[in-house]
């Protein structure tokens, strides 16, 4: 499957930053798995809100939830409610615990899901993390610290009164010991 310039240049990018990391390519017998890159579209684990407005300054309010299990605050953040945005993205859901960001998700838009299926997006991850786990249609990686899975993000159709849903490619980075709260 054909991929344009700018699909390519964001999984290339990932998979660069990735292998930078330290410890993310394993030494010789090495038992440990790869640390797993903490940071996408240019935020971190650990950033403060006004770390995450800063780089993608709100046009508007950002619309919440508050998750009682695990105590994290979602925030939702669509291309059109930022100043800028990643490319190729159309939802960023942002997790705050304890006002310290510990999930970011990044669900990409059409072009890029067409273009670059989660299946084929878990392929290019495990060239820097080695193969995954995998739960039904999720794949997912753990270095003990940090999760990074990819899968099919549903959402809601944008057709009215219709009660099917699309399917976008995604990527998510949590900390650990929320993933291991999820349900």
């Amino acid at each position: 499957m054909a991929m344009s310039l700018g699909g390519r240049s964001v999984v290339l990018a990932l998979l660069g930053v990735a292998l930078l990391q330290p410890g993310a390519v394993p030494a010789v017998g090495q038992e440990e798995p790869p640390a797993i890159q903490r940071s996408l579209a240019g935020l971190s684990l650990g950033d403060s809100l006004k770390d995450v407005q800063r780089r993608y300054p709100p046009a508007q309010e950002w619309p919440a939830v508050v998750e009682r299990r695990g105590r994290v605050r979602r925030l939702r953040v669509e291309r059109q409610f930022a100043g800028s945005f990643p490319a190729n993205v159309q939802t960023i859901w942002l997790g705050f615990r304890k006002s310290r960001l510990a999930e970011i998700q990044l669900i990409y838009d059409l072009n890029f899901s067409r273009r670059k299926s989660a299946e084929a997006l878990a392929q290019d991850m495990a060239l820097v993390y080695g193969d995954p786990r995998r739960s039904s249609d999720k794949f997912w990686w753990s270095d003990g610290r940090t999760v990074l899975r990819v899968f099919d993000a549903e959402l809601a159709s944008a057709e009215r009164d219709s009660r099917s849903s699309a399917l976008r490619t995604s990527i998510q980075i949590i900390e650990q010991e929320l993933f291991q709260r999820a349900p």
